[in-house]
């Protein structure tokens, strides 16, 4: 307005007048409207509401896990943590969509991967703008995240020893095996498209692209009543420790290094406690792996490698329930084109496992034997490919460990 005044400058004075009375309504339309242009309105016929519908009924819940990935109970326990944090106020005129349905497009989105979790087909359902489907979802992982410590943290004494217990009865005998109460392993997250920044380090084995994350999981899936009605539950497939962050060409022996057992060992541990794992992880007097040929092919060292694989179907669970549940982590749909934004795809890992392990508290070990189905050995086997990363640094004390958990075992055997 200003170079056309200059350029071209009005001869009279009621010319100026009005063209400044034409710059003035310009300038409140655009202040009122914040867009230069007219927008056609997109017609949209959200759906999302049939799930306040399912509900209602209990034969129609599993409708409503259907959509929202959980069950009623467990939504509204999520409603209740995050309602009031302050990121759901603010001071304008125009209040915020109501946390329910804010924390429904969330969990709808989280509940999909590949082209049903685009921002489109998300906001179709929703009966809302794509930008509001990234702020729902933005403020709640924020509401979310802030309940963290209060969901993934070590296990108690007691729960430690229920753990041992089960090993105990598990195996049919004592020993050094019941510290053993913990395991570790790794998935991959892949990832929709290549990121644009450093993406050949996101390249994995299986030709695709994702992040490397390490879980460590207790062994139990099936819940005790008795201990259910006296409040004292085990730990059902609840993640106590993780790391994420690297990218999908990072051996897990490497990704190991930066989970708290291994780079707090002694607050981690106590005693003679360690974690089992598979064979692409170092072994140490706190982590105990199976073993890798030719030591494998020993008549002692293949029945161990069997005991210790009848536990760690434990971790399959796991993952299965984990990826079953929240399957974003089955392809993530994300760009990842600046650091950032690498911050951003990490924290949707840390909301799924957050959201696990509330889901286990909420409802117990059939929760996660009714996912995990959906994400099975082969389906972990397309993420990430097979464990075939070689053991590098030698041990003597692990080695040792390693060793008398073989003879006990053997010696038990032999009996």
């Amino acid at each position: 307005m200003v170079l056309q005044a200059i350029s071209h400058p009005p001869e009279a004075l009621e010319d100026l007048a009005q063209q400044l009375n034409i710059d003035i309504n310009c300038i409140l339309a655009i202040c009122q409207t914040q867009y230069l242009q007219g927008r056609s309105p997109v017609l949209k016929s959200g759906t999302l509401h049939l799930a306040w519908e399912y509900a209602q009924s209990p034969s129609d819940h599993h409708r409503f896990i259907n959509m929202l990935h959980v069950s009623p109970e467990v939504f509204q326990v999520i409603l209740s943590l995050i309602k009031d944090h302050p990121v759901f106020s603010n001071n304008s005129n125009h209040p915020q969509e109501l946390v329910k349905v804010q924390l429904g497009v969330t969990l709808y989105r989280m509940g999909r991967y590949g082209n049903g979790a685009s921002l489109e087909d998300i906001a179709r359902v929703a009966d809302c703008s794509e930008g509001a489907v990234e702020l729902y979802t933005q403020w709640c992982f924020h509401a979310m995240d802030a309940v963290h410590n209060a969901f993934v943290c070590l296990p108690t004494a007691a729960e430690k020893e229920w753990e041992k217990c089960w090993i105990d009865e598990h195996l049919g005998f004592k020993g050094t095996w019941r510290e053993g109460w913990v395991m570790y392993d790794g998935t991959i997250v892949p990832l929709y498209a290549k990121p644009a920044v450093n993406g050949e380090a996101y390249f994995t084995c299986k030709s695709n692209y994702g992040l490397n994350l390490q879980v460590c999981n207790t062994f139990l899936y099936e819940i005790d009543l008795k201990l259910l009605q006296v409040g004292n539950l085990p730990s059902n497939l609840r993640i106590v420790d993780y790391s994420h962050g690297m990218t999908g060409s990072t051996q897990d022996a490497w990704a190991f290094e930066h989970t708290a057992a291994a780079k707090y060992p002694d607050w981690f541990f106590q005693g003679e406690e360690f974690a089992w794992a598979d064979s692409a992880y170092g072994i140490s007097p706190r982590t105990i792996p199976v073993h890798k040929k030719p030591a494998a092919l020993l008549p002692e060292n293949a029945a161990f490698d069997y005991a210790v694989a009848n536990i760690q179907v434990r971790s399959e669970h796991c993952m299965g329930a984990l990826k079953g549940q929240f399957q974003c982590l089955q392809g993530l749909r994300v760009n990842i084109n600046s650091n950032s934004q690498h911050v951003a795809a990490c924290q949707w890992l840390t909301i799924c496992i957050i959201l696990h392990n509330l889901v286990i508290e909420v409802e117990g070990g059939q929760h996660g034997a009714y996912f995990a189905l959906q994400h099975g050995r082969v389906e972990e086997e397309e993420d990430r490919g097979l464990h075939d990363e070689p053991q590098e640094r030698e041990n003597p004390d692990g080695e040792a460990k390693h060793q008398k958990l073989v003879e006990e075992l053997f010696a038990f055997q032999n009996m």
